[in-house]
């Protein structure tokens, strides 16, 4: 058997993917069938006996002949990821050549898949140019069995609570509503952040957290995380799943990975993370990287609450899932309770985000 020679090398490849290591059998070829011998039939004007009169009965169908054994072992399961690889790869190519990027990067990283990213790292360049950056440490396990996460998380109240991190002497509480463009928020969740005026404050530090996927959605849906911190992304779905985001603060690129693996990223600067999933245009979640003190998330009515702030001037930012940037205002905390509303706009743009190259979906 041949492998055809792709525009992208595949004469080269191939003699390295011999190398790499068996994932599975693929389909095999039908073994080919021996056709039976017709009988003899009876002919009036016979030349050679036995003619008709003396025909002997018909005789029976020859048995079939006895199919080669499969093929099995090292060899033929490397020679079928070759075939594999190498109908993934054509595929990919033509893709490429009519302009569609995405698709293209999609059956390359199935090639992957199947031989390894090492294998096809010399032609992996003109199929993700123009993508965010790739991850490519190795996946790690994950307990499928665990519970799910929340639908939102972040809290440093909860944090502070969780390291047993004593209140200020003296305290003042707030409790407060987002609205955007002026009305009740309804069915969208929202951050609120408060950094004291004078810009001192000890940084919070960096933490380990999970953002899953889970029923074809992310979890939590929004996140906030301190400066530092690294996020795990573990699928629990029965497909795969490519976790990207194209944000400017944070640009990545996961890969595809299946159910039970996971892969993580560290989030260096503080800024609004929007994710995506490149397979499922309608998985959207949100991390949003914190440097201040204080930070809360609300619900999905806008409503926020801090229990323990120290009284004095602050800067307040708060930003819904429906606006693009955050709004900043003065507020003074004084001892006691607190109340404010906030208003955000919402000229975020609807719908699915872009995939991982910045084309339309939906």
């Amino acid at each position: 058997m041949k492998l055809r020679i792709l525009p992208v090398g595949m004469a080269a490849v191939a003699a390295v993917l011999a190398c790499s290591t068996p994932a599975r059998d693929g389909a095999r070829p039908a073994e080919p069938r021996s056709e039976a011998r017709p009988a003899a039939t009876a002919d009036d004007n016979c030349d050679y006996p036995p003619c008709s009169s003396a025909l002997a009965p018909a005789a029976a169908p020859a048995p079939t002949a006895a199919a080669p054994a499969r093929r099995t072992g090292p060899v033929a399961e490397r020679a079928q990821l070759l075939r594999e690889a190498a109908d993934q790869l054509d595929k990919a190519q033509a893709a490429l050549d009519n302009g569609n990027r995405n698709l293209a990067e999609q059956l390359f990283s199935t090639a992957e898949l199947l031989v390894g990213p090492d294998v096809l790292a010399p032609i992996a360049r003109q199929f993700r140019e123009g993508a965010p950056p790739r991850v490519t440490t190795p996946t790690q396990k994950v307990d499928t069995s665990a519970p799910p996460q929340p639908r939102v998380a972040g809290s440093s109240e909860a944090e502070d609570e969780k390291e047993h991190v004593p209140p200020p002497r003296v305290e003042g509480s707030l409790t407060g509503m987002m609205q955007i463009d002026g009305h009740a928020v309804g069915g969208a969740f929202g951050l609120v952040t408060l950094e004291p005026v004078d810009g001192k404050w000890k940084p919070r530090p960096p933490r380990h957290v999970a953002l899953e996927q889970r029923n074809r959605e992310f979890l939590p849906h929004l996140m906030a995380i301190s400066v530092g911190s690294t996020v795990s992304f573990p699928n629990f779905d029965p497909v795969f799943h490519n976790v990207f985001s194209t944000s400017p603060t944070s640009p990545f690129d996961l890969g595809l990975y299946k159910a039970g693996e996971t892969r993580e990223f560290l989030f260096p600067k503080e800024g609004i993370v929007r994710l995506g999933c490149n397979l499922h245009a309608n998985m959207s979640a949100y991390i949003e990287v914190v440097a201040a003190p204080a930070y809360v998330v609300t619900d999905s009515d806008g409503r926020f609450a801090f229990k323990h702030l120290a009284p004095g001037r602050y800067k307040l930012k708060a930003w819904s899932e429906r606006s693009k940037a955050p709004i900043t205002q003065d507020l003074a905390i004084k001892a006691g309770k607190n109340q404010v509303t906030v208003g955000v706009t919402g000229d975020a743009p609807a719908g699915p985000q872009p995939d991982k190259f910045g084309g339309k979906r939906g």
